[in-house]
């Protein structure tokens, strides 16, 4: 066992530290080192397992219980992400697709709708590349009214992204939980695929079986005015975490961290 593997034996699994408190707890265990190796000693934690990062500032011991979430596409939703990225490699966007949701929804969604988010810049130009590719029922950036009037089974909605949305660093494509969590709330064409009243439920199946990075989620909330109705939901759950925590912070809080993991 290397030394700084001895400080889970010293922390407490039921509380979240921030990164000045794990020092401390590294400093106990060895007292002449630098400053640089006990921050890399968190990170290697970090990366061997041993920690989680909850969030800016804020980190716990690793659950054994929780996953991280990756979302498992249609083979409708597979072919758009290949086409566009291959099309357009380094044009930045996301895909979502309703039947996502079914997962977290007690009242299932049978037909799917695919969303895809991209850069303001280059949204119409997929648009139309996907509709040169022969896609069927595709809309480019419908309002509400016409969502409704012209949505078909296994529809695609081309939007422009919203800026600092969470991105994945491993598949920039794949939707993070914590953004589709905020686009349920936000996004008035999601939302109009599901009921709203079963948000509070979606939230906490959320958090009681996957890590969820709760300031980078209200980070983004914040950017689309959704962040004291998040807050809510997370205050409102009946799961012990971390949120406690976040809501004691969140008078005058600035979240700082980026958008990518």
């Amino acid at each position: 066992m290397q030394w700084y593997e001895k400080v889970i034996d010293r922390i407490d699994d039921k509380k979240t530290y921030c990164h000045k408190e794990l020092m401390d707890e590294l400093r106990m265990l060895k007292t002449d080192l630098s400053e640089s190796t006990y921050h890399w000693a968190i990170s290697k934690l970090i990366r061997d397992g041993a920690l989680t990062r909850l969030g800016y500032d804020s980190y716990s011991l690793s659950s054994d219980t929780k996953d991280e979430y990756v979302p498992v596409y249609s083979d409708t939703a597979e072919r758009l992400i290949r086409l566009i990225a291959e099309k357009y490699p380094y044009v930045q966007f996301t895909v979502f697709e309703t039947i996502l949701m079914n997962e977290f929804l007690n009242h299932l969604i049978a037909q799917n709708t695919v969303f895809i988010q991209i850069e303001r810049e280059s949204s119409i130009y997929v648009f139309r590349f996907l509709q040169d590719q022969g896609i069927q029922n595709v809309m480019y950036k419908p309002d509400k009214k016409d969502f409704h009037l012209y949505w078909a089974k296994d529809s695609v909605i081309v939007t422009d992204m919203i800026s600092e949305a969470p991105i994945r660093r491993d598949k920039p494509h794949y939707i993070m939980l914590e953004k589709m969590l905020v686009d349920m709330s936000a996004d008035k064409l999601i939302a109009a695929t599901f009921s709203k009243a079963e948000l509070p439920d979606v939230y906490e199946q959320v958090q009681s079986r996957y890590l969820l990075d709760k300031v980078r989620m209200l980070r983004y909330a914040r950017r689309r005015n959704r962040q004291d109705v998040l807050l809510k939901y997370l205050e409102e759950s009946k799961v012990e975490d971390a949120t406690s925590s976040f809501a004691k912070k969140r008078q005058g809080d600035k979240y700082t961290v980026g958008c990518c993991v």
